[in-house]
């Protein structure tokens, strides 16, 4: 009998992290980043990283010029990087630093 109480029964496992309920806005913030500062011309990708609160972390990864004729690796840095509060909707309310047009070298 006491076997018979201690049956498992199938549960769904406890979450661990709210992210589920939480909107993925990094689509969108992406876009925004990319018009608001312009499109790096060596640009190797946008990075957003959610926080909390509906603070993100955004990072803006550049190729750098290749050292030689012969390049054997793309080199990559952080060229921007920011910290967003977003709305519920995944617009920018605010930036630190502010996202204004960077000057890019041709």
């Amino acid at each position: 009998m006491a076997e018979e109480s201690m049956a498992k029964v199938d549960q769904p496992a406890p979450k661990n992290d709210d992210s589920e309920d939480v909107a993925d806005h990094t689509a969108t913030i992406k876009s925004q980043i990319l018009e608001k500062i312009g499109k790096p011309p060596r640009l190797d990708r946008v990075e957003v990283c959610r926080h909390h609160n509906g603070n993100y972390r955004v990072n803006v990864w550049e190729e750098l010029e290749p050292l030689g004729e012969f390049s054997l690796s793309k080199r990559i840095h952080i060229g921007a990087s920011y910290y967003l509060k977003v709305s519920d909707s995944g617009e920018i309310i605010h930036s630190n630093p502010p996202l204004v047009k960077r000057k890019h070298s041709s």
